[in-house]
């Protein structure tokens, strides 16, 4: 996970990760990215990076725990597919 520097936030890792779990998805996504929106009911937020504009989406993929389990944060293509390398669109 990329550290900050002393008294700025987080570092962007758009071009190294596509994919967090657990405190780190929610790491990220609280220091980060910036929330766009919402959907209650398929329990998924999406975020942009304010330094790429690239799109991020947060879930939870597993539904057997109560509330979802762990976060899952994953870097989205242009077209809303979540990315499989770093980097690539």
């Amino acid at each position: 996970m990329p550290q900050p520097a002393a008294g700025r936030p987080m570092r962007c890792a758009c071009d190294s990760l596509v994919e967090l779990h657990g405190e780190e998805a929610a790491r990220y996504s609280r220091e980060h990215v910036e929330k766009l929106d919402v959907d209650p009911l398929n329990w998924l937020v999406r975020y942009r990076c304010p330094d790429t504009g690239r799109l991020w989406i947060r879930d939870f993929p597993r539904g057997d725990p109560q509330a979802g389990g762990p976060p899952r944060l994953r870097q989205l293509h242009e077209d809303g597919n979540p990315m499989v390398e770093a980097g690539r669109d």
